[in-house]
């Protein structure tokens, strides 16, 4: 006959590997999220302003450029985005760069533009801000 005793053994076996599949799973996610937001030291920042119902980009030499930007590939970008009316959603959905527009506040996200990605993209809006929301679209221009 067996006790109910001896299956504690099996019971601190399995919550121990979860507790452990726990733990790595955690480290693996913070050491991402730190990856993610250590941006590169030879950045170049640019800050985007969405408004209804364009997008003004200024580079670190003063120049704007509305409606179009010009980047370089194979270069870092910080992008530095706010709002300045309403939520908007800044998008270049090619690099897989999606972040929220606010007004009074500042998020960043970087992006390394590939070397061989020289070419035109498209920069939308993708948070519903108003009756020409559809409209609120620029061009990225990606030059060697």
């Amino acid at each position: 006959m067996v006790s109910m005793g001896s299956h504690v053994i099996y019971e601190w076996i399995y919550v121990g590997a979860v507790v452990s599949l726990l733990i790595w799973v955690g480290a693996e996610a913070w050491y991402g999220e730190k990856l993610l937001h250590e941006v590169p030291k030879d950045h170049i920042t640019i800050k985007v302003t969405g408004q209804q119902w364009f997008w003004t980009f200024e580079h670190p030499d003063g120049t704007r450029e509305v409606g179009t930007l010009h980047l370089k590939a194979g270069k870092v970008y910080k992008f530095e985005i706010t709002g300045k009316d309403v939520i908007h959603a800044f998008n270049i959905p090619h690099f897989a760069v999606m972040i929220d527009a606010v007004p009074g506040r500042v998020n960043t996200i970087w992006v390394k533009i590939p070397e061989d990605a020289v070419g035109e993209y498209l920069i939308q809006c993708r948070e519903y801000c108003g009756l020409l929301h559809y409209n609120m679209r620029a061009n990225l221009i990606v030059e060697a």
